[in-house]
């Protein structure tokens, strides 16, 4: 009889301790189930922070980016693009809007600044454009001749009369024409390539006096 009585107890002491062992195991797995998820918390918080931090910096480019803008008195909105002025060429009949960039996506749409000051601005502007024969665009560019004379007005409605007096062609990377050097006058530069793109055409102008 004690012999029975002895493994019974033993059978019991191993399911006591298979449930006890149970019992930890399950402790622990929930333990770091919420280690996990505390952490997978942690991960969440910090990305939202990121992309706070992220937006913050977002918005204050686009502040200064505006600021830009309103040094360089981009107000007028022409075609759903903010454009800095208007350039106008009688002789070829071309009325076009000047973009503030230049660039593979503003060179598709219209003329672009490449340097210089503000449209009207004491310096050297300097404007690029394809040559593609678009109504806004520089393929009529090589008709123009010395003495035409070139229109440009910027936001504020101020329009002022260029007169060519310069009409070249110069390879890439021949960049002489971009100088601002213009002993305190107005000029402007308008440049596009030549057929087959090997030379570029640079017509300058400078501003007429009444």
């Amino acid at each position: 009889m004690k012999s029975k009585v002895i493994v019974i107890n033993n059978i019991k002491l191993m399911i006591i301790l298979f449930l006890t062992i149970i019992f930890i195991s399950f402790l622990i797995f929930n333990s770091n189930d919420e280690d996990i998820d505390n952490l997978q918390s942690n991960v969440i918080i910090n990305n939202i922070k990121i992309k706070n931090n992220a937006t913050s910096n977002t918005v204050e480019t686009v502040t200064n980016i505006e600021k830009e803008i309103n040094e360089e008195d981009i107000l007028i909105e022409a075609n759903g693009d903010m454009v800095i002025g208007k350039l106008e060429i009688p002789k070829i009949d071309l009325v076009t809007y000047i973009l503030p960039e230049t660039n593979k996506e503003t060179l598709n749409k219209s003329v672009t600044k490449l340097c210089g000051p503000k449209v009207n601005g004491v310096g050297n502007l300097c404007i690029t454009g394809h040559n593609y024969h678009k109504d806004n665009m520089f393929g009529n560019l090589k008709d123009v001749e010395i003495n035409d004379k070139i229109y440009l007005t910027d936001n504020k409605k101020n329009k002022v009369e260029y007169g060519v007096y310069d009409i070249y062609k110069v390879y890439p990377e021949e960049v002489e024409c971009l100088s601002q050097d213009t002993k305190g006058e107005r000029e402007v530069t308008l440049i596009t390539c030549t057929t087959g793109a090997v030379k570029r055409l640079i017509v300058k102008a400078r501003e007429i006096y009444d």
